[in-house]
């Protein structure tokens, strides 16, 4: 039998004794078009279609097309507000900060 081919472009290694792996959870479903209401460094709002529940962590990818930037964040929601209409307008951190570079790119 002929040996799989390795399709990996980094090799692999295996972890020492006292490396776990303390979070594990499926990502969700697609919200759709999502618009972001406000941004900065440390958190953002966004308004959405749909109630998400405070203490979820949300991947979030922001872009800039004309500047040539994409990043996705982890957001953690701290809050979802009921706005006019079937909106909510969702605030959360980012569970790292963008660099006064990035938020530029995402607000001038």
């Amino acid at each position: 039998m002929a040996e799989p081919i390795e399709r990996r472009r980094a090799e692999r290694f295996p972890v020492n004794s006292s490396t776990t792996c303390v979070f594990l959870a499926p990502v969700g479903e697609d919200f759709g078009p999502v618009k972001i209401q406000n941004i900065s460094t440390d958190g953002i709002g966004l308004l959405v279609t749909r109630r998400v529940e405070p203490g979820v962590l949300l991947a979030v990818t922001l872009s800039n097309p004309a500047r040539n930037f994409t990043k996705t964040v982890l957001v953690r929601v701290v809050h979802a507000t009921a706005q006019h209409g079937s909106a909510y307008l969702v605030g959360g951190t980012l569970n790292v900060p963008l660099t006064y570079e990035e938020l530029s790119t995402l607000v001038l």
